[in-house]
């Protein structure tokens, strides 16, 4: 049988490195090279997986956290029409309670118009605080006796004060006083 061939087992391998021979340095390197050598390659290449593994898990978050801050930014930017009305009106009411804590203003004009006899004239009114300063003349005559006397029976009036008092050229008196006002009793 000459064209056979010979059985797989029978048939002489083919080597093409020469057979070597452990030395003492070979055999520690190849030592250290199984026991620990692959061992430390396998941690490493776990561990740069794993390391790859957060830095993915890391990107993913960070582009959700990316597009829900984004959306934040729109509310946030649609909400500061509603946080500048909201603050106008803030100041507003401080302003309303600012006025409802001071005097009447209109109170008090009201009330001077009332027991100002209708013979006396009002100049001026200037407010300061709970003082108000007043210019006025009358005609000669009981008319500035009976505007002090309605002065001294107002409850909204705590004191008054006659500042300067004069006769002009016509003969009316011009007169100047200032009434220190009870703001509690004008409203």
């Amino acid at each position: 049988m000459a064209g056979t061939a010979p059985p797989p087992a029978e048939r002489p391998g083919i080597e093409l490195l020469s057979p070597t021979t452990s030395t003492g340095k070979s055999k520690l390197i190849s030592f250290w090279a199984r026991t620990i050598g692959i061992p430390l390659i396998i941690v490493l290449q776990l561990s740069f997986l794993g390391i790859f593994a957060f830095r993915a898990k890391l990107e993913t978050d960070l582009r959700k956290l990316s597009a829900s801050v984004a959306e934040k930014e729109k509310v946030v930017a649609e909400a500061s029409d509603f946080e500048q009305t909201f603050l106008r009106t803030q100041r507003k009411l401080e302003q309303i309670r600012l006025v409802r804590k001071g005097l009447c203003v209109s109170c008090a004009i009201e009330t001077l118009n009332r027991i100002k006899p209708p013979a006396v004239t009002l100049i001026t009114v200037v407010f300061e605080g709970e003082k108000l300063q007043l210019i006025a003349e009358t005609p000669q005559g009981l008319s500035f006796a009976n505007f002090v006397a309605n002065i001294l029976k107002e409850e909204g009036v705590r004191e008054a004060l006659l500042t300067s008092g004069n006769l002009n050229r016509d003969g009316d008196f011009v007169f100047a006083m200032q009434l220190g006002l009870d703001k509690e009793k004008l409203r």
